[in-house]
């Protein structure tokens, strides 16, 4: 492939950048300056403007005056809309404006815009004018970005484009990838809006060579037996357009050769011709799932020389999948006209689960999926069709099972958690849905976009209305920007070599990135290892943000700069350092006001990275009561934070104490340590402890398993003060005890933000964190449900401790019957005889938990329900 010169290059680049300009009354820039053309294909801006003079020169541009110069196409607008510019430089903008309203360009775009939007039946559904159909295609800014480069660049390359392969296994879209390629051409004017695109399966006529060439070229009278007539073929349709041959592996040898001479020389010969040739000007795209060079031969690929390879279903980013599921449920609701509703459990599965035919089995297993959902909806009253885990089948449900293998798979199922309803329906009808789905989903990308501002300006307005003072809404404002920073910036560290300088500059220009690089060398130091690449290449993101915002002339004040600077002197030093930088290496000029945002920026990486939290010790009397508890809390919890101390009955205080304190010496990160205690003089463990060691302690005279777990979650907390634990234990164990009578709970402290006891939202945000995929608040609901129901046949009450015990133990039962997991149980005979009228009341009473979560119980399963409710009330018989 010959190398394009560099005025061929910008030529290039513009004719696609008119080709995607909306020639809109609304906008007021109808062209592109030099320097952003020669950002785009990296040239500067002198020898840009040079070649577009030059160009210009030659009567391919138009030049519109103004402050900037603009440019556009003029041969492009010629050939589309048959606009004739006796001069190619327009005096103004509003000159070159009032020229297209006149030959009526701007109104009929206006019209053809609102058409297409209207037959478009693509997931972004924005109703906006699209660049390009590759705009189209989920994953184009992504996954899709580099073929999507390489696909313009053959439809575009002078004088009649490149021939392409296009490669990838089965179901990965490739004949969805040659059409965008078609539609592309025609829009920006390569092919006439009525070109063929002729699509031909070679595979349909593997097995007979002779018939397969006769339909791709054609035949005269007499080719062969029964050839009683001429036929055109295929190329013949195809002249002027495409030729999209799939399965071209499948065409034989000789088929290749005979497209050697219509792709050298726009030629042709039909079956049973020897001298007569036909000539016809075709664009080749063909597609294969096989290694080219092993199934093609070497003279082929040679005319071939754009190989395109689109990647299987495994090798898109989870929120790339995510918008084939959302898509495809919206396409068959759309089909059906009939609403679908899909459990959010229906939709981690799909995204999860292995599909090895790529994106077509996806929307094949999607279909089937909705066909049996739809059986039920015609045999039932229901007005919308109901998508539950138990239609799936086996293999898809067990995608379930993948959602922790990464942090990657926990944090797109933390962003379909957070949807604002339990179920997902999908509308055929209705596009704003799909547009509320496009603007959530940013899983996968690095783009920091405005987020970084709207969590400082926005929350600083509604605190500041809400009434509080200066520093309480620093302090809120800083947890934020922490979380921010532990979803953005604190990842593990497999998914941190995922992120790469080459991602980065999908997003950033280089000469932005170099510059923050640059910027923050100069003071790397000073934060002790905390500027990594992963935090340059975030600020890097937030600086591309800033730059384009200063291009449109917005400029953000920051609500209270001068207090940043006073109570932040360290950061704002550094930031104030880093805008200097900054402005030596990017030759702008930053407003004063973006030194705080960075030293926010600063602060927020400090306080984010220090490995600071309140230690938890556990002491009671007894050899095991301490440990086990700590030990419940530690496993729930996925940590190993709570330490105990049991004190056995004939051991003295002072040896206890003396073990006590090489343990808060041991445990203590800086933030203090907090002692839970049953009774007696363990209560004045903390003055002396404190005394001896010089560490802060507090002790709380309250122990149970929700505290303890509670206390342990709540010490991890990065903003948390040992006083202000303190306080949220007692208030806790309030909620707890306050309304306790005879073991009996009432929970009557609320959570009047989401009206939930407070205890029960703290067991399911544990449940939460336990479960691998069962929704905590429908297990933690159904199984109290079924525990008060089992209770109160047997004439007992519901405490805390067999709370606990049965909610952990039966989701997890339930969880692992759907992965086909349960435990066996070496005395079930004994059990079922000894135990006969408990079984089948605990069994009868978990009809409900089989139906709900479509799963059936085994008696083994049974038996360790049995055992656990019997022991605690003391009603188990022993085997003999």
């Amino acid at each position: 492939m010959s190398i394009l010169k560099r005025k061929d290059k910008i030529y290039r680049k513009l004719r696609e950048l008119t080709a995607s300009l909306p020639l809109s009354v609304d906008n007021s820039k109808l062209g592109f300056e030099a320097g952003y053309i020669g950002e785009l294909i990296g040239i500067d801006r002198a020898n840009t403007s040079r070649e577009l003079n030059n160009l210009l020169k030659e009567g391919k541009v138009l030049k519109i005056k103004g402050k900037p110069v603009l440019y556009l196409d003029r041969m492009y607008l010629q050939e589309k809309w048959n606009i004739s510019f006796a001069n190619p430089v327009i005096e103004s903008q509003e000159e070159f404006t009032l020229m297209l309203k006149e030959k009526g360009v701007l109104k009929s775009i206006k019209k053809e815009t609102a058409k297409n939007n209207i037959t478009t039946n693509k997931v972004n559904l924005n109703f906006e004018f699209l660049e390009n159909s590759f705009d189209n295609l989920i994953g184009a800014q992504d996954s899709l970005k580099d073929q999507i480069t390489k696909a313009k660049a053959a439809i575009l390359y002078p004088p009649d484009g490149l021939h392409t392969l296009i490669v990838g296994p089965t179901g990965v879209g490739k004949t969805t990838f040659a059409e965008a390629m078609y539609k592309y051409a025609v829009q920006i004017g390569i092919l006439h809006e009525k070109s063929p695109f002729v699509v031909f399966n070679c595979a349909d006529y593997a097995e007979n060579p002779q018939l397969l060439l006769s339909q791709l070229f054609g035949y005269v009278k007499g080719a062969f037996t029964g050839a009683d007539k001429e036929k055109r073929g295929l190329v013949d349709e195809a002249d002027g357009g495409i030729l999209f041959l799939d399965e071209v592996h499948r065409l034989p040898p000789e088929g290749q050769e005979m497209l050697f001479t219509l792709m050298d020389k726009g030629m042709y010969r039909r079956m049973g011709e020897s001298e007569n040739t036909r000539k016809a000007k075709v664009r080749i795209i063909a597609a294969t799932t096989e290694e080219p060079q092993s199934v093609l031969l070497h003279t082929f690929l040679r005319r071939v020389p754009v190989i395109i390879q689109l990647p299987s279903l495994e090798m898109r980013t989870l929120k790339e999948r995510l918008m084939f599921i959302y898509q495809f449920f919206w396409e068959e609701s759309r089909r059906i006209k009939v609403p679908i509703k899909v459990s959010k459990e229906v939709i981690k599965a799909l995204l999860l689960y292995d599909c090895p035919g790529n994106i077509g089995q996806l929307k094949n297993d999607i279909r089937l999926i909705c066909a049996r959902a739809f059986l039920e909806y015609m045999m039932s009253p229901n007005t919308v069709v109901e998508v539950k885990l138990s239609i799936l089948s086996r293999h898809i449900q067990e995608g379930l099972f993948k959602i922790r293998d990464n942090k990657r798979n926990e944090r797109i199922i933390a962003e379909i958690n957070n949807y604002k309803d339990k179920d997902i329906v999908f509308d055929g009808y209705n596009t704003e849905l799909m547009n509320e789905f496009n603007d959530k989903l940013f899983i996968g990308d690095y783009k920091t976009e405005d987020n970084f501002y709207e969590i400082i300006i926005n929350n600083w307005k509604k605190y500041n209305e809400e009434g509080l003072s200066s520093g309480e809404i620093r302090k809120k404002i800083e947890n934020q920007i922490k979380e921010y920073f532990d979803k953005y910036l604190f990842p593990s560290e497999s998914e941190l070599n995922i992120i790469n300088r080459d991602v980065v500059l999908k997003f950033v220009s280089p000469n932005i990135l170099e510059a923050v690089e640059f910027a923050l060398n100069s003071v790397k130091d000073k934060f002790k290892g905390l500027i990594d690449q992963r935090v340059t290449y975030t600020i890097a993101l937030h600086i591309a943000t800033l730059l384009e915002r200063l291009k449109m002339g917005t400029v953000i004040s920051h609500p209270d700069r001068e207090n940043i600077a006073k109570d932040y002197q360290f950061e704002y030093t550094a930031a104030e350092e880093i805008k200097a930088k900054l402005e030596e290496k990017l030759y702008i000029k930053i407003p004063e006001d973006e030194i705080a945002f960075i030293a926010m920026f600063l602060h927020a990486l400090r306080i984010g990275r220090r490995d600071e939290s309140i230690g938890v010790l556990v002491i009671m009397h007894g050899d095991y009561a301490a440990s086990t508890m700590a030990s419940v809390a530690n496993a729930l919890l996925g940590v190993d934070h709570a330490k105990a101390l049991d004190m056995p009955l004939n051991e003295k205080v002072e040896v206890t104490l003396n073990k006590a304190i090489n343990i808060v010496r041991q445990i203590d990160r800086g933030k203090g340590v907090l002692i839970l205690v049953d009774m007696g003089s363990l209560t004045t463990f903390s003055d002396i402890i404190s005394e001896r060691t010089g560490i802060i302690t507090k002790t709380i005279e309250m122990v149970s398993t929700p505290i303890v777990i509670e206390a342990t979650r709540k010490a991890l907390m990065p903003d948390m003060t040992l006083d202000e634990l303190v306080q949220e234990v007692i208030s806790l164990g309030s909620a707890i005890y306050s309304s306790c009578n005879n073991k009996v709970i009432e929970y009557t402290q609320i959570d009047f933000e989401n009206n939930i006891p407070f205890l029960k939202k703290n067991l399911i945000n544990i449940l939460d964190k336990t479960l691998t995929f069962l929704n905590p608040n429908k297990a933690y609901n159904i199984l109290e449900n079924v525990l008060k129901n089992i209770l109160s046949d047997i004439g007992s009450d519901v405490d805390e401790e067999i709370l606990i015990k049965f909610l952990f133990h039966c989701s997890c039962m339930v969880e692992r019957i759907i992965k086909g997991d349960s435990l066996p149980y070496n005395n079930l005979n004994f059990i079922k005889n000894n135990q006969s009228v408990m079984f089948e009341l605990i069994k009868k009473h978990f009809e409900i938990v089989e139906e709900v979560f479509g799963i059936l119980i085994p008696d083994t399963e049974i038996a360790y329900i049995v055992e656990m409710i019997s022991t605690y009330y003391g009603t188990l018989l022993t085997k003999n």
